[in-house]
């Protein structure tokens, strides 16, 4: 039994797109490539042994599963202030303040999706160090969209929010007040008993369904520019922040 998992950007609307892009990309393997599991926590599909390809954050990336997954690349997404397989936090904020001023509010509330996420609580923080902030708490909501809505109802008045979800869902009521640090796109993975050959195969089949001109409206639903090849070491810089 083996397992695929894209299910870091689970919303309804994309699932069919990332099941197309799966199917074009497993087509073009030879190793056992199953349907994209939809069911399983993204993180707990990374840390099976039977992985055959993982889509994680960059935190957990150099945390918590650096001996047990190989990286075998990134999407180049097709948002604002993205290239060459970068991206950064946007700061969502639900007036329009300068990002100073919010930051020195003696009853700021701040929400992240979770305590080792790059995009939410890392990025933030970094972000809020840069202006002299130090934020230590914030209150968890289990996931980015979770935190948009914390900001519109209220109950929160800052989050840094992962861009291609923003790109996806964004809401015209809250304001995009900063940005995080730039910081390298979600990797993918494979598990880390994977062979070179499994690895080279991911690449080049990767590499073709993203590039294959037949899958532009695919590309274009996900927010997907290009695939790139990345190893661990391209993520290694992250654990400075």
């Amino acid at each position: 039994m083996t397992i695929a998992s894209l299910a870091m950007y689970p919303f309804s609307h994309l699932r069919s797109a990332y099941d197309q892009l799966w199917d074009a990309v497993r087509g073009r393997l030879s190793i056992d490539a199953p349907a994209l599991d939809w069911v399983l926590d993204p993180m707990d599909a990374c840390r099976r042994d039977d992985l055959v390809l993982g889509q994680t954050c960059g935190w957990p990336l150099v945390t918590e599963l650096a001996s047990s997954v190989r990286v075998i690349g990134t999407f180049d997404c097709d948002v604002e202030g993205a290239h060459d397989g970068t991206y950064c936090s946007v700061l969502v904020c639900n007036s329009s303040d300068p990002l100073d001023d919010i930051l020195r509010r003696p009853d700021l509330v701040v929400v992240a999706n979770s305590s080792d996420s790059l995009s939410g609580w890392v990025s933030l923080r970094a972000a809020a160090a840069s202006g002299g902030r130090h934020l230590d708490s914030a209150r968890w909501t289990g996931s980015h969209a979770a935190s948009i809505d914390a900001l519109r109802d209220g109950r929160a008045q800052l989050a840094a929010i992962d861009a291609v979800t923003w790109a996806h869902i964004g809401t015209d009521d809250l304001y995009v007040v900063g940005n995080g640090q730039r910081i390298p796109c979600l990797p993918l993975v494979t598990s880390g008993s994977s062979t070179d050959d499994a690895v080279r195969q991911l690449r080049t089949a990767l590499t073709g369904a993203v590039r294959d001109p037949a899958m532009s409206e695919i590309r274009s639903t996900l927010k997907i520019r290009d695939f790139l090849e990345r190893d661990f070491a391209d993520y290694e810089e992250v654990s400075r922040l």
